[in-house]
């Protein structure tokens, strides 16, 4: 089967890469899991009595919108090579043909286990911020009902230069402050302390998470252990005279963001430039170290939902041009 452009992977950056390019050429989605989606629709709408504009809705009114082009679910791409100006892409199922790649593998949750000092999974009442997030419309948040003090700690998994994860994910300050703000507005006796070394929150739409920002106690400190006593969970950090010490009835870990599996394979399948990060190397446009090649959304460095909706927009333009220069 013969396509102009295939593109790898169909979360939020794929599928709305693919619906740009849908009237001017033949595309493909080639998507590993069973349904489309990809991070960005597991999460839960965040609003209150008022929108926050956490881009959920955006992510879903792509999926929700029948697709003018193919999609090839629950497949494994076994092997991609060049032949002539075409690639030919093999997966478990069949082989495709493409004259343009476009890789939108993603990003994937930091896994907190790996930080076991900070006890997620070892004690009860630790929960990551995307486990709040992936169970917000099944009522994640009535877990915390009979809290009155909640801490957030930020930068979990990121902000780690000795790790090579130095860089920020773009997207913890502001999540996390909007499940302040969800909280508050179910439960106004809370008292959350907000863990952090700098808040992240520019970008649009953003007034409310600045009012949210009053509401709460702003630490400007990230505690290095959870311990476990009579049912609370006391975190240590370095105060000026040592050791400190405060008790929580619940701890929210706000994970960074890291490169998902898919990204590592593909990049490494196709022989393309990673940035020391994991991430693969964008030189612009979508444009990567193999000629033909490109990459949109989260799969060159972590970012937001509205930023991998322009990085599809940006990404598709350039194919475009390249498909029109190409041309005979």
């Amino acid at each position: 089967m013969g396509f102009d452009v295939l593109i790898l992977g169909g979360g939020v950056a794929g599928l709305k890469t693919a619906e740009y390019l849908q009237d001017d050429c033949r595309v493909a989605v080639l998507e590993e899991d069973i349904v489309t989606g990809g991070l960005a629709f597991q999460l839960g709408c965040k609003a209150t009595s008022e929108c926050l504009y956490c881009g959920v809705c955006r992510a879903l009114s792509v999926k929700r919108k029948e697709p003018g082009f193919s999609v090839f679910l629950g497949r494994t791409i076994r092997e991609i090579r060049k032949q002539g100006g075409t690639f030919l892409l093999t997966t478990d199922r069949e082989t495709l043909e493409g004259r343009f790649l476009v890789v939108a593998t993603g990003v994937a949750p930091f896994d907190a286990r790996e930080l076991p000092n900070l006890g997620w999974k070892k004690f009860p009442n630790i929960y990551t911020g995307f486990e709040l997030e992936t169970g917000l419309n099944g009522g994640v948040l009535q877990k915390l009902a009979h809290c009155r003090r909640i801490a957030f700690v930020q930068c979990v998994g990121s902000r780690n230069f000795k790790e090579k994860r130095g860089y920020c994910s773009q997207v913890c300050c502001r999540y996390a402050l909007r499940l302040s703000e969800d909280l508050l507005s179910l439960y106004p006796q809370l008292e959350i302390d907000f863990y952090y070394m700098d808040l992240q929150i520019i970008g649009k739409k953003t007034e409310k998470l600045w009012e949210t920002r009053q509401k709460i106690r702003l630490v400007r400190k990230i505690p290095f252990e959870a311990k476990e006593k009579g049912g609370k969970i006391f975190l240590t950090l370095e105060g000026s005279h040592g050791e400190e010490s405060e008790g929580y009835d619940a701890v929210i870990l706000s994970v960074g963001m890291v490169p998902s599996p898919g990204t590592q394979k593909i990049g490494e399948m196709l022989q393309l430039d990673f940035t020391p990060e994991g991430f693969i190397r964008n030189y612009g446009e979508g444009v990567t170290s193999q000629e033909g090649i490109f990459v949109c959304g989260t799969a060159c460095g972590p970012g937001d939902i509205e930023a991998s909706l322009h990085s599809a927009w940006e990404v598709s333009q350039k194919v475009r041009k390249e498909m029109r220069r190409a041309q005979p």
